[in-house]
């Protein structure tokens, strides 16, 4: 059975505006949208879906042009070759472990900075009021 979605539960839910909603229908990240006889959008759980990919790769800090690709690739299952949408995913989540290890060091750097007290360039502990 398929869910169906108005345009304010999927903005409520996804935490989306209606802007938004509508520019990714535009340049083609969500599947073609029905409508009702009064020309209101019906969405439903393809489009729930496709949206909250887009999130979480844009979080990730996938650019929209990097992921539209990837989007299309699940989309289009006439056209899908499962090697290519698992290829690209899988060096998305590299990149992503890389970021992660990256942010880790830094995170690693500040919290000795905050547990010794030491500037840049300083070897001194903070006074003590």
């Amino acid at each position: 059975m398929t869910t169906t979605f108005k345009m304010k539960e999927l903005m409520e839910q996804l935490q989306v505006s209606e802007d938004t909603l509508r520019y990714y229908e535009k340049i083609g990240l969500l599947p073609p949208v029905a409508r009702k006889n009064n020309g209101h959008r019906i969405y439903n759980n393809s489009h729930k879906e496709a949206l909250l990919m887009i999130k979480c790769l844009k979080k990730a800090g996938m650019s929209l042009q990097e992921l539209k690709p990837i989007i299309q690739l699940q989309l289009d299952e006439s056209s899908i070759s499962d090697m290519e949408w698992y290829d690209r995913l899988y060096d998305y989540q590299k990149k992503i472990d890389q970021q992660m290890q990256e942010l880790q060091e830094i995170k690693d750097m500040i919290e000795l900075k905050l547990l010794t007290g030491q500037k840049f360039g300083h070897n001194f502990l903070p006074l003590e009021s």
